[in-house]
């Protein structure tokens, strides 16, 4: 399973609410941040603000994933003022009829807003490592024809509002989401902060990320990693700070216990000093110390709240 498809399985996610947003200029919205916004421009143009990150532009075809914007605003113009989406529509009424109408009856834009939550518990570890933004512009390489009918498709489903139609944007947006995060990984230059994506794309610290992902319970050690990368020890500890923020055995700990974790929610007959030695450890004890550390719960624990958010669901 190479690293993308791995990921992607940690990061299945489930879809809350979807509408739509039509708007005419000038206008300004700025909306309240929750985590996994995302956004498709159907039409028109506008600008994308996410605190202290410069404007985006947006234009008909865009598709933007938010991990998890403290607040985030949609306007016609940098100078544009900024009025609460609260204001314009309650989140009662938005609920119900999933349309937001709004601006000075210029130049229309049309956006389909929605919000999605991680499956797992254990993807809040992953997206800590995304990007403010990710933004799969419709111009792009990656802006081929089924990309193009896709986000088509999404806004003809939210105008229809059908029967099934929220369970078929949330398919959709999901395999956008996808192709935003393979296009992130596959960019040969990344600009911008610390994160696994961008550590991805370096052919040799890439590399390393690869081998501990495919193989989390062997030993590894740094000297071990660096020659895996064909690196200096001293280099490619510095080399993998500086693109993933953290050491390579603080991402190989934290790797172990989202692969453990998956291992419980998904193998429940499984005992946890198997899972624990999965992983690279030789004591059930010395795992739950771990894994309480890292997930903030313990392994029995967590493998109780998942039986009950199953029989919930049931």
């Amino acid at each position: 399973m190479d690293v993308l498809t791995e990921i992607m399985a940690l990061l299945r996610t489930e879809g809350h609410l979807y509408g739509r947003l039509e708007l005419t200029a000038p206008f300004g919205l700025e909306f309240p941040g929750r985590k996994g916004i995302c956004l498709v421009v159907t039409r028109g143009a506008c600008l994308l603000g996410v605190e202290d990150q410069a404007l985006v532009p947006l234009v008909g075809g865009d598709f933007v994933f938010l991990p998890a914007p403290e607040a985030y605003s949609l306007r016609s113009s940098p100078r544009a003022r900024l009025r609460a989406a609260e204001e314009v529509s309650p989140p009662e009424a938005f609920h119900r009829s999933r349309l937001i109408t709004y601006g000075g009856g210029g130049t229309p834009t049309t956006v389909v807003a929605g919000c999605f939550t991680f499956a797992s518990p254990e993807g809040e570890l992953l997206v800590k490592h995304l990007p403010p933004i990710l933004h799969l512009p419709a111009s792009g390489a990656h802006a081929t024809p089924w990309f193009q009918s896709t986000t088509q498709f999404i806004a003809a489903e939210v105008a229809q509002d059908l029967p099934g139609s929220p369970a078929i944007v949330d398919r959709l947006a999901e395999v956008l989401f996808i192709e935003a995060m393979r296009a992130r990984i596959q960019e040969s230059s990344l600009a911008g902060g610390q994160s696994w994506l961008r550590a991805l794309a370096d052919p040799q610290i890439g590399e390393a990320l690869r081998r501990m992902h495919a193989e989390p319970g062997r030993a590894w050690t740094v000297p071990e990693l660096a020659r895996a990368a064909s690196m200096s020890r001293s280099a490619f500890a510095a080399r993998f700070r500086e693109l993933v923020g953290e050491t390579p055995l603080e991402h190989l700990t934290q790797w172990r216990m989202v692969r453990a974790a998956r291992m419980m929610r998904e193998r429940r007959s499984m005992k946890l000093a198997a899972i624990a030695d999965a992983v690279g450890y030789e004591s059930e004890s010395s795992f739950g110390k771990v894994f309480r550390r890292v997930m903030g719960v313990s392994p029995g624990r967590y493998r109780l709240n998942h039986r009950r958010e199953k029989a919930r669901a049931a």
